[in-house]
């Protein structure tokens, strides 16, 4: 059914009008995730404990100096290369006469991110001191090696904020906003939505509810804050599929079905990336737009140029498509590496044009299999996910 008001669709353990995925829950043994991929996580999370002892010794200070009198941060994260992004996020609020700045939080994971945020009138929240943040080392493709470590650190800023008492909107810094969606969602979350997120399109990953982790609002409530504590005891869901969005929908789907509020936002007012591609039609007036689907920076900064959607003075910059790893060889994948697997080719190995589009299409439908066969939750109260085991493949 439609939730409150025009813009959302509620999904709370009921039919909606967006067809759902059937969802089976099983008391079953865990999925057969890497011991190395185990230990990562373990120690990525008490490295975060050990930000987290510092964050909130320095919390209060940092909270003096926003604007809390609606009990509602927004809150972002970002490195140096992104936070060109983030400048035209502010430009964009700028240009529309949206008020941002005093009620925006900042975390970004180097100091030259920190000291452009800060130009720009924000504050920020980075930990000089933080093993984790020297430890992750730059992203340059989506779902590349190093893009668990953020999507780690991005889970670990929600959870800090929510610890503070107030409502969170966490965003990705590749947004525009042209119309202020504060006021939509707060009053959907005065209406009981206890979780606000974007419709990430019609990709069968991140099924049942297709919920884009980039716009999230969150209303603190107790429910929700254990739901998130639930997503960030399962990390090692992150590094196993090197994404953040497809345990996420998992998760947020099981906590829908045992009441959470969960709404997800009308795409032609709260629009994401994937209306900017494949030939499908933008919507006419849009309130915020999200430049996703999108495999690295060089390509977003395509899409903002192409669709009218940069509001800095200095020109789209001209972001290089390769990356380090075309400079510097990369350490060959490990065995029980989920990216390591039969489908690679050995160095130097060439295939014809139709050999190349089977592999592609069996890859793809491989992808979508494993992803359409997670069917629970793991480590909830009474409940785990049953989610197939990748193939062993040995050196």
């Amino acid at each position: 059914m439609r939730g409150d008001g025009d813009h959302t669709e509620r999904m709370s353990g009921t039919p909606t009008e967006r067809k759902w995925a059937e969802i089976r829950f099983h008391p079953t043994h865990a999925a057969e995730i890497p011991a190395w991929i185990r230990e990562r996580s373990r120690r990525l999370a008490a490295l975060l404990a050990d930000d987290h002892t510092r964050f909130a010794a320095s919390a209060a200070a940092v909270l003096r100096r926003l604007d809390l009198s609606g009990s509602r941060l927004t809150v972002m994260t970002c490195d140096d290369r992104f936070s060109v992004l983030f400048a035209n996020w502010a430009a964009s609020c700028d240009r529309h006469g949206i008020e941002v700045r005093a009620t925006t939080l900042v975390f970004p994971t180097d100091e030259r991110a920190r000291d452009r945020v800060e130009s720009l009138g924000f504050v920020t929240h980075f930990d000089d001191q933080s093993l984790f943040l020297r430890e992750i080392q730059p992203s340059w493709k989506y779902g590349d090696n190093t893009w668990p470590g953020y999507m780690h650190h991005q889970n670990w800023v929600i959870a800090e904020v929510l610890g503070c008492g107030v409502d969170v909107l966490f965003q990705d810094v590749d947004l525009v906003w042209r119309h202020d969606p504060v006021p939509e969602l707060q009053a959907q979350a005065a209406r009981g939505a206890d979780v606000q997120v974007m419709y990430d399109g019609p990709n069968s990953r991140f099924q049942p509810l297709y919920a884009n982790s980039g716009f999230m609002y969150f209303r603190n409530t107790p429910k929700v804050r254990l739901f998130w504590a639930e997503v960030c005891a399962n990390h090692e869901w992150v590094s196993y599929y090197r994404s953040q969005q497809e345990p996420l929908n998992v998760l947020l789907a099981a906590h829908a079905h045992r009441g959470l509020d969960v709404r997800v936002l009308d795409e032609d007012r709260f629009t994401n990336g994937h209306r900017y591609c494949g030939g499908r039609t933008p919507p006419d007036d849009p309130w915020v737009i999200h430049v996703s689907w999108t495999e690295d920076l060089a390509m977003k900064l395509e899409r903002y140029e192409a669709n009218n959607l940069w509001y800095l003075d200095e020109p789209v910059p001209r972001e290089p498509v390769a990356s380090p790893a075309a400079i510097t060889p990369a350490a060959p994948p490990r065995h029980d590496d989920p990216a390591a697997g039969e489908h690679g080719l050995a160095a130097g190995q060439h295939l014809d044009g139709g050999e190349l589009l089977r592999r592609l299409v069996q890859i793809g439908r491989e992808r979508d299999q494993l992803a359409d066969r997670i069917t629970a939750m793991q480590r909830s109260a009474s409940w785990r996910v049953t989610v197939p085991s990748r193939r062993s493949h040995r050196p």
